[in-house]
């Protein structure tokens, strides 16, 4: 298995965890904002840590910046309405699928942006993927 593959699983697991988690916060009633804080600072304190050891230094063009910035808002609205839902009764079971649907908003913007080609196979495998997650959503 190659580097990019290996990292992706990883970056599967460590995601699904913190979804999971999400939800262990909404069956408790934990007031959403105080969690998502306390999750970004530990995010904060972990890329800090990763430039001390790494031994390089903060750069970021305002450019990236700016899409980092977005990126973040994104992600503060994604979590929020997780969260939410979460918190309001929705069931693991069907919230996470949904929310899975992700996959084909980046698909779309990575073939619109960067002009990634979308072969047969990829179709077949993005609706298949998609049919599993309105079927695990039902």
């Amino acid at each position: 298995m190659n580097t990019p593959i290996v990292l992706a699983v990883i970056g599967l697991f460590g995601f699904g965890m913190a979804n999971f988690f999400w939800k262990v916060a909404g069956v408790n009633d934990v007031y959403s904002p105080s969690f998502m804080l306390t999750e970004t600072i530990i995010v904060a304190i972990s890329a800090i840590l990763l430039h001390i050891f790494q031994k390089h230094p903060y750069e970021l063009t305002p450019r990236m910046f700016a899409v980092a910035s977005v990126s973040g808002l994104a992600t503060a609205i994604a979590i929020f309405g997780t969260m939410l839902a979460l918190r309001l009764g929705g069931e693991g079971s069907v919230i996470f699928p949904i929310k899975s649907m992700s996959v084909v908003v980046a698909v779309l913007l990575s073939y619109y942006v960067f002009r990634e080609p979308v072969t047969l196979s990829k179709v077949v495998g993005l609706g298949l993927g998609v049919s599993s997650i309105i079927v695990l959503a039902r």
